[in-house]
């Protein structure tokens, strides 16, 4: 067993995206404590202490959402989804000056266009797609994400979001009281639209209510919402040819996809409807 799974307990990590959020980004404003973030503890990117680069972070016990759903009451739902919507809003407080990955706004290499930054990072998995032969629609995915896209330069913002945030397996609860414990999948973030968050694809009242949002009823903002939409459906398709399949999952991922696309080809002259 590698020491770093030894002392996993602990918070003892190898670098990732993690590491850039809570190392980079959230020491500059340390005197905002996010709630179920886990704290940065140290941080040794060059490896002066063990050799090699690692990180110690709060530990955070608790088990997933996808573990204890059926377990909660509507009431415990409401105010789980309240408290996530809260919190999203929280971590989307924090801004940049450029869109793109973590990696490209750390080194300048940003862009100014969320338009320009998505469609880079879509085309990203679309890449890796062919790469290992997945059979998907290209040439109608690429021309229904190009012709809607302009729908993306709504976004002047660049806000701080954690694309897999409200997935069942990132939110840890606690066994026993139910309540928010903390939240993973920081390997999703990036600087873009709060929006892209999962949580958002079929937002309940009660996260709208703890994001302090109106509903997601205009077509803008329902474009954008297809377009995240159709990015996590091909991601989550992808991810299966990357490690031990899920067929069911892929099926499912597959289903989305055609239902997603079928949409977005309903929608007419996004240019003049969106002011583009």
């Amino acid at each position: 067993m590698s020491p770093v799974r030894d002392l996993a307990p602990i918070g003892l990590e190898v670098p990732n995206k993690l590491s850039i959020v809570l190392g980079h980004i959230l020491p500059s404003t340390v005197h905002v404590r996010i709630p179920c973030v886990p704290s940065l503890l140290h941080y040794d990117p060059q490896g002066t202490l063990l050799g090699s680069a690692f990180l110690v972070r709060q530990y955070v016990h608790g088990s997933t959402l996808q573990e204890l759903e059926s377990r909660l009451t509507s009431e415990d739902r409401r105010d789980l989804d309240r408290q996530l919507g809260l919190l999203v809003n929280m971590i989307g407080q924090h801004t940049a000056d450029s869109f793109g990955t973590l990696e490209q706004v750390a080194l300048g290499s940003g862009t100014r266009s969320w338009r320009e930054a998505f469609l880079v990072h879509f085309e990203s998995i679309l890449r890796d797609s062919e790469d290992v032969f997945v059979h998907l629609p290209y040439a109608e995915i690429r021309h229904q994400v190009g012709r809607l896209s302009p729908a993306l330069d709504q976004i002047t913002s660049p806000r701080l979001v954690i694309c897999d945030f409200g997935r069942p397996s990132t939110v840890l609860l606690d066994p026993v009281s139910r309540q928010l414990a903390g939240i993973t999948g920081f390997d999703s973030a990036l600087w873009g639209d709060v929006y892209m968050g999962e949580i958002f694809e079929d937002p309940s009242p009660a996260v709208l209510d703890g994001f302090a949002s109106r509903d997601i009823d205009c077509e803008p903002d329902l474009i954008r919402q297809l377009l995240y939409a159709c990015y996590r459906s091909i991601h989550n398709i992808t991810i299966q040819y990357y490690r031990e399949r899920n067929s069911a999952a892929e099926i499912e991922a597959r289903r989305r996809l055609t239902r997603v696309l079928t949409k977005m080809a309903a929608i007419e002259i996004v240019e003049a409807r969106v002011g583009v």
